[in-house]
């Protein structure tokens, strides 16, 4: 077996051990996390969030350069598939180095990927209410509710995922925002259609890997790494990727995500 996939296998399988040893910030901060309520006069959803008091999980910068950039087209309905595949590369991200632990023990790397991919997209269809088809993408409430739900389950309780929206125009510090320790998000961009070059209609999600101080942005999507900086056009900030083959992005919003130790029962004050 090669070392690389004989590596991640073990990552996977043995990372979530440290999770009892792991070593959390000393001061708590306050955090939110999404949830669905039910409107029962018409049947329709509002979300809200519910506060937590916690303390962060640390981890060295520098293990954010293993976040992975999976192809969206290895897996079901790739063409809206993007919002699955950017949890899949930050979820496994946070097993490899021992923040939840795995899915399962399949040892065949691209079987593994494949099963997690389809429980995230499962539980994504049950809060859509319907299954993920070419045309309609996955919403970003739901992706942070099944990420929290993920991240909870999978550290068997001890951890919850913060959630927060940020509106283009970004500045870099909402990209360092989200560097620090197992801090996460994906970009909402809008991407050209290379037959026609006009803007697609539907969205498309892009995992943050990092940011660096040059103003340099390294993104992940399709299977390939965009390193590239911000610029304005008009009323509009865009992603331009020093790469001139790599597609440039508009840019919609910024997910960001924090897992986190709480430390007082949920505020269920109205939010």
């Amino acid at each position: 077996m090669e070392p690389l996939r004989t590596s991640l296998i073990l990552a996977i399988l043995f990372g979530y051990s440290s999770l009892k040893g792991a070593t959390f910030k000393a001061t708590p901060e306050r955090y939110q996390v999404f949830q669905r309520v039910s409107e029962k006069k018409d049947d329709t959803f509002t979300y809200g969030f519910r506060a937590f008091w916690g303390h962060e999980r640390s981890n060295k910068a520098l293990n954010r350069l293993s976040i992975l950039s999976e192809n969206q087209y290895d897996y079901p309905t790739p063409e809206s598939g993007c919002g699955p595949t950017a949890m899949l590369n930050i979820l496994i991200w946070y097993e490899k180095f021992g923040l939840i632990k795995a899915l399962s023990r399949d040892a065949n790397v691209h079987q593994y990927k494949l099963n997690l991919f389809n429980e995230i997209d499962r539980r994504l269809s049950t809060y859509a209410g319907q299954t993920r088809a070419e045309l309609n993408g996955t919403s970003n409430f739901n992706t942070m509710i099944v990420m929290d739900e993920l991240v909870s389950e999978r550290s068997e309780g001890v951890l919850r995922l913060h959630s927060k929206s940020v509106e283009a125009p970004l500045t870099l510090q909402d990209f360092f925002d989200i560097q620090p320790n197992f801090r996460s998000g994906y970009l909402i961009v809008r991407a050209k259609d290379p037959r026609t070059n006009n803007l697609r209609s539907i969205t498309h999600a892009v995992t943050f890997i990092r940011a660096d101080r040059a103003g340099y942005i390294t993104l992940g999507t399709w299977g390939e790494i965009y390193r590239g900086v911000l610029k304005k056009r008009g009323a509009s900030q865009w992603f331009i990727p020093t790469d001139r083959n790599q597609q440039e992005l508009k840019i919609v919003s910024l997910i960001q995500f924090i897992p986190f130790k709480p430390i007082t029962p949920a505020d269920h004050s109205p939010q």
